[in-house]
């Protein structure tokens, strides 16, 4: 997630004051860093609502804070793997066009 939020910072900040020019624009489907980055975090945030949702269950549903934990963790997982499906297409494509050394 650092390595994310660093992306985009330190991308904008030298793209603004004009010291490097990236050749694929920043936060761009073409730029292979932005969308392996993406991918990633949707990745991490399936699969940490995924484990607060199971461990809730396991532990205890009946009380109401249980359920709103459950809802919020499904969401979330929504949301992660919404991002996951958005960029695993430029992901792949990346993939497949790097060659064996």
């Amino acid at each position: 997630m650092a390595g994310f939020v660093g992306y985009l910072s330190i991308g904008i900040a030298l793209h603004v004051t004009g010291v490097y020019t990236p050749p694929s624009p920043v936060m761009s489907f073409s730029n292979p860093v932005f969308t392996s980055l993406s991918f990633l975090v949707g990745g991490l945030i399936c699969l940490l609502s995924g484990s607060l949702t199971f461990l809730t269950l396991l532990a205890s549903v009946k009380y109401a804070n249980a359920e709103f934990v459950v809802l919020m963790s499904l969401i979330a997982f929504g949301f992660g793997a919404a991002t996951v499906r958005v960029t695993a297409g430029a992901v792949l494509t990346w993939l497949a066009g790097l060659r064996p050394v």
